[in-house]
């Protein structure tokens, strides 16, 4: 029987989970971007090479540990991970390990010489975020209005070279009203959009909190679902399972919280610029400078089981349509144990929008 590339990747990561393989990875090869995003995690906007940022030697020694502890998959992030000046090595040394590279780029740096790359070294995808639908939103969410015909050219000559490409939507007060846009150039470009409307707050940095209220986020959320689903919509909400009454937002009704769930730590794993182990970049703890990579993914791995989510969450009515995780409770209150209120009003607001199909 055939195997699916997407079946065989999940039944790769059941695995990986049962017996702690850090399966999959990321690597944050520079704080540094082309642009200027409000709600950057990371927020360094361009100039020199910060002391701490690690040379492409350090890795590609990194990538060798960690395909020998197990890792296949393999994400190559920022900032804009175009500006590292030993990307190009890092990334073919990476392809050579025998490692499916994927990298998250804002795709200002991709020029036709780009193209010829990853033409010839083709990436298992490009997962290129794009920010809004013309340079006035650019300008104004990005600092780079000039950003937006550099980012449209490199699509349309990507996907003319057979390069595959994912697109990625962050939904903020900024571009919101570019969502339809965004949402009908995918269509016609038959490519792959990833709509992000929960915007974590920036706690590896000092930076601002741009994003929509609770209230108009799930809205903007459900809209591109109805959008997506059309006329099948209503079959989507049903598999939501909301509560009967909506008004019913329920109690907590257990003394304490579940163990973290996700993969974070468990097969997947993420290094910053300056080399430090997390389970995920959205939180700064646990943290494992590294020494050796699996002496750093033994303690992330550890780590890891001693976090408890919030009790409320336990046996909340909205748990299938919240976002809350272990990195949102602590990105929104600074720890894993207390629950959001941003996330349950969405989870909230999301629920009402919904009942409305019915």
């Amino acid at each position: 029987m055939e195997i699916s590339y997407e079946n065989f990747i999940s039944r790769m990561f059941a695995k990986a989970d049962q017996n702690s393989i850090p399966l999959s990875g990321a690597f944050e090869l520079t704080s540094r971007c082309t642009l200027d995003c409000k709600m950057c995690y990371i927020h360094q906007n361009g100039g020199n090479c910060p002391s701490a940022e690690k040379n492409g030697e350090w890795w590609v020694n990194l990538a060798k540990e960690a395909r020998n502890a197990g890792t296949l998959l393999l994400l190559l992030t920022g900032g804009e991970p175009m500006l590292h000046p030993d990307f190009e090595d890092i990334y073919l040394k990476c392809r050579e390990m025998g490692l499916l590279v994927s990298i998250n780029t804002n795709a200002t740096l991709i020029d036709d010489e780009k193209v010829r790359f990853f033409k010839e070294n083709p990436p298992q995808r490009l997962n290129i975020t794009l920010y809004g639908a013309s340079e006035e939103t650019y300008e104004a969410l990005c600092g780079n209005g000039k950003a937006f015909k550099k980012v449209m050219s490199a699509i349309k000559k990507l996907k003319d070279a057979g390069v595959k490409i994912k697109l990625n939507f962050s939904i903020t007060p900024y571009n919101f009203k570019d969502a339809a846009t965004i949402q009908q150039w995918a269509k016609d470009w038959e490519l792959p959009v990833q709509p992000v409307s929960y915007i974590v707050p920036p706690v590896r940095v000092c930076g601002e909190r741009v994003r929509l209220s609770p209230e108009d986020a799930a809205r903007e959320h459900f809209l591109w679902q109805k959008r997506f689903y059309g006329n099948d919509m209503g079959e989507f909400v049903k598999t939501r399972d909301l509560p009967p009454d909506i008004e019913d937002f329920g109690e907590c009704r257990n003394p304490n919280g579940d163990r973290i769930t996700c993969r974070a730590g468990l097969s997947s794993y993420w290094v910053t610029y300056d080399g430090v182990m997390l389970p995920c970049g959205m939180i700064p703890q646990p943290k494992s400078e590294i020494k050796a990579f699996t002496d750093s993914f033994k303690f992330i791995r550890e780590e890891r089981e001693k976090i408890i989510l919030p009790a409320k969450c336990k046996d909340c009515n909205f748990k299938k349509v919240c976002d809350n995780c272990a990195a949102v409770a602590f990105a929104e209150t600074g720890s894993f144990s207390e629950a959001p209120e941003y996330a349950c009003k969405k989870a909230q607001a999301y629920a009402k929008f919904a009942k409305q199909i019915f």
